[in-house]
């Protein structure tokens, strides 16, 4: 059965069965109809979109109902009065959801499992688990095991809905009382890098060159800070670098956010986290990940960009080029300069071996490509990011399975892309 995207369309399905159903929170398409029962009915509700993280919390209580976006608290006096700055001010989105809430979201235990198959045939398996709490819930009691058979369940029903989708995120809440319910679930497809991050992840060699990654919330940004003394947030699905920050704490404890080539500075990080959501996080699925320090040409931080195809049954690598960084950029989307590999690692002080990242950097690419195919099953092509740091070790940023070729066709070597161009004819009309 083809399922149709969306928490409403994820909604239905997981109702089918019966063990799930009885935890799943009351969940409708949003309309003044189903608002105003909402208000009768509960004394907390949320809104969400159709897709992504936007959401705004509902309370209802005597003196009236208040409404919580991000960080501001509004009041007002009666449901029409709220509905009515709601869908003028707020829901700008074609389609919402209103969902039940157990209780006060701000007591509620939250807790996340990442979901990941391997291929389409592949049984699923929890590979990652985060709570926003302070408080953990004893291990191996019977809530865990409640937790983890219905995550399992819920990413089987929606992996047959949603065949192309090998990754998913489920949020289960627990109440004061002790009951848990399953809040929310997360399709991510194959264009989100949280899902390629874990298919990569699955190879035990790729392990090591892959920069530590996590869902970015307010709990795994601190960490990721305390860790790192930069790191980089982006968003799950995303292109040629747009929504890419870089978050580096300074030398008077302050964090200062970059973006393409504007920065800006706060105080601390409760200031920091209330600036990040509300610029990104509130609009998109973001990652946060460790910001490799890699080598650098006249001050600009410079990558590699590589080019593997698929051709009778075997991955070969048919074009590479070094993208320098623009300036004041801390990534080399828009690029000042192209090099040859070899010509970018003689300009290092440090003789990183041009023969030693070469092999690593083949090896890496043709491995995580065979690996990507074995995900998704449709690809000829893919474009690697790859980081080389300032000590000569090999990065996998992240792979791109629609490409940009343009960098190649500007690029003085014709050889690359009339060969990159040979492949993609070759591969068209095999198909």
């Amino acid at each position: 059965m083809k399922g149709i995207r969306g928490r409403y369309g994820q909604q239905r399905i997981l109702e089918t069965d019966s063990g799930l159903s009885v935890n799943l929170l009351e969940t409708k398409l949003l309309s003044e109809g189903t608002f105003y029962s909402f208000v009768v009915k509960y004394k907390y509700f949320i809104i969400k979109p159709l897709v992504g993280p936007q959401e705004v919390h509902i309370s209802v209580t005597n003196d009236g109902i208040e409404s919580l976006t991000g960080n501001q608290a509004l009041r007002f006096s009666n449901k029409e009065q709220i509905y009515d700055y709601l869908t003028k001010r707020i829901f700008t989105k074609k389609y919402y959801v209103i969902q039940a809430c157990p209780a006060n979201p701000s007591t509620l235990y939250q807790c996340s499992f990442t979901l990941h198959r391997k291929s389409p045939t592949a049984h699923w398996k929890i590979v990652h688990s985060a709570t926003e709490d302070k408080n953990s819930v004893p291990h191996y009691n019977l809530y865990n095991i409640w937790m983890l058979n219905s995550s399992v369940t819920a990413a089987k029903m929606l992996g047959t809905a949603f065949p192309d989708c090998h990754t998913i995120v489920v949020d289960i809440v627990k109440d004061g009382f002790g009951s848990f319910w399953l809040a929310d679930t997360i399709l991510h497809d194959r264009n989100s890098k949280w899902s390629q991050y874990h298919s990569l992840h699955q190879e035990r060699s790729l392990r090591s060159f892959l920069p530590a990654t996590d869902l970015c919330t307010k709990k795994t940004l601190l960490a990721f800070l305390n860790t790192y003394p930069e790191v980089i947030i982006k968003p799950c699905v995303g292109q040629q670098g747009r929504g890419i920050v870089k978050i580096s704490l300074t030398g008077d404890l302050a964090f200062e956010v970059h973006e393409k080539q504007n920065r800006q500075v706060v105080d601390d990080f409760e200031q920091l986290f209330s600036y990040v959501h509300n610029h990104y996080l509130s609009q998109r699925d973001y990652i946060v990940q460790q910001r490799i320090s890699l080598m650098e040409i006249d001050g600009k931080p410079c990558d590699v960009r590589v080019i593997t195809q698929f051709d009778e049954g075997s991955w070969i690598l048919t074009g590479q080029v070094v993208k320098v960084a623009a300036k004041d950029y801390f990534v080399s989307n828009r690029a000042s300069k192209l090099l040859t590999l070899e010509n970018a690692l003689s300009r290092q002080n440090n003789e990183i071996s041009f023969e030693r990242c070469a092999k690593w950097i083949e090896m890496v690419c043709k491995k995580s490509s065979k690996r990507l195919l074995k995900n998704n099953g449709d690809l000829s092509i893919i474009g690697f990011d790859i980081g080389i740091d300032d000590k000569g070790a090999v990065w996998l940023i992240e792979g791109n399975y629609a490409p940009s070729l343009s960098m190649f066709y500007m690029y003085d070597n014709n050889e690359i892309h009339e060969r990159i161009s040979y492949y993609i004819k070759k591969n068209k009309k095999s198909d």
